[in-house]
């Protein structure tokens, strides 16, 4: 039993571990004053954290096929935000007060998940598959109220007077809030079919083949694993925002460096999962991931660093840059041209994956 616990969870224990090192090394002044010291540790910390992801796809998996579709990857995306959420908050109450940290993980992670790992699936299963098909009705409906939540969340910041700008915050968290409740509530009972599409079966069902019966599959276990999982991820964070800071510093790196760093562990646990499900050609569930990632991302991280924000009483800036404002409307207008008739292509996604590197080459330069 112990055996094949440590075997089933080698992922949490490395991080446990790598947890232990930090808590004696991770405050010396020797490793602080050394450059290649503190880069070595961030590598380290950087690998654990993706690797402890692979946990959390792990039984969010395991989740997902016992609860099926649309429940499994709502429990997916919603441990991924979590762990962005505390990712953020760490970073906002560490060191120096940056108030474009929060934007430009939010921006980071849209440009990714849209950009980067919907492109690549749909670049590489486009390859393989040529037409991919899924719910038109899930895009339609992830599409509406994510350009809904940009434009109040990320634009509107631009023009609200300073004067009334205190009450807005509240009046966002608000509605972000309500906005992500209510479709949930239609995800989950009403319009649950919008994010269901029967595609090649036999394909689809094969990645299951390795998994247990549904009844032998512990709700409770994985719950408390996939918590303590993303727990330890969490904890890592803080260690992690210290070397992002201090290698910025170091280093001269762009500020948006940062955000991007956060946004790739953040997206790690919905990526991997995204990209198996593309190559197993079940382009339903990467829909359900992507966008449904980036809907949480935005309707639950926007009113959280709003919140930590307030609790300790540091400035935030929501509003995005003019050249972040073009790659996100860019961004959107093809997405909704590339999801308009419920079937992807090679040619879309090699489209997105060209924004997504401008959006890289943008970060730096």
């Amino acid at each position: 039993m112990v055996i094949k616990f440590l075997r089933n969870e080698l992922s949490f224990l490395l991080a446990l571990i790598t947890l232990v090192i930090l808590h004696f090394t991770g405050t010396s002044d020797v490793i602080k004053s050394s450059l290649a010291i503190e880069s070595l540790l961030f590598v380290i910390v950087f690998s654990v954290i993706i690797f402890a992801a692979l946990g959390v796809v792990h039984h969010a998996e395991l989740l997902a096929y016992k609860f099926g579709e649309p429940y499994g990857t709502m429990i997916l995306t919603l441990s991924a935000v979590t762990v962005e959420i505390i990712m953020i908050a760490a970073m906002m109450s560490h060191g120096d007060a940056d108030p474009e940290i929060a934007r430009d993980t939010i921006y980071s992670t849209l440009m990714i998940l849209l950009n980067g790992l919907t492109g690549l699936i749909m670049l590489l299963g486009g390859i393989k598959y040529g037409e991919q098909k899924y719910n038109l009705k899930s895009t339609n409906s992830f599409l509406s109220l994510i350009i809904g939540i940009t434009g109040i969340g990320l634009f509107l910041p631009h023009i609200i007077p300073a004067q009334s700008y205190a009450l807005y915050e509240k009046f966002l968290v608000i509605s972000c809030l309500l906005l992500y409740i209510f479709f949930l509530r239609m995800q989950s009972k009403e319009h649950n079919y919008y994010f269901k599409f029967e595609g090649r079966k036999k394909d689809i069902d094969s990645r299951h083949e390795h998994l247990p019966p549904k009844e032998k599959i512990s709700t409770v276990y994985n719950f408390i694993m996939l918590a303590a999982t993303i727990a330890a991820i969490s904890v890592m964070a803080e260690s992690l925002s210290v070397f992002v800071d201090d290698g910025i510093e170091k280093l001269h790196m762009p500020a948006g460096f940062a955000g991007l760093i956060i946004a790739l562990i953040i997206v790690s646990p919905e990526g991997l999962t995204a990209v198996r499900a593309g190559l197993n050609d079940d382009m339903q569930r990467v829909v359900n991931i992507s966008l449904g990632s980036m809907l949480s991302t935005l309707s639950l991280t926007i009113p959280a660093v709003l919140i930590v924000s307030l609790i300790i009483n540091q400035n935030i800036i929501l509003a995005l840059s003019p050249m972040q404002s073009v790659m996100v409307v860019t961004s959107l207008v093809v997405g909704i041209l590339s999801c308009k008739d419920g079937e992807t292509n090679a040619l879309s996604g090699f489209i997105h994956f060209m924004l997504f590197i401008t959006f890289i080459f943008l970060v730096f330069v």
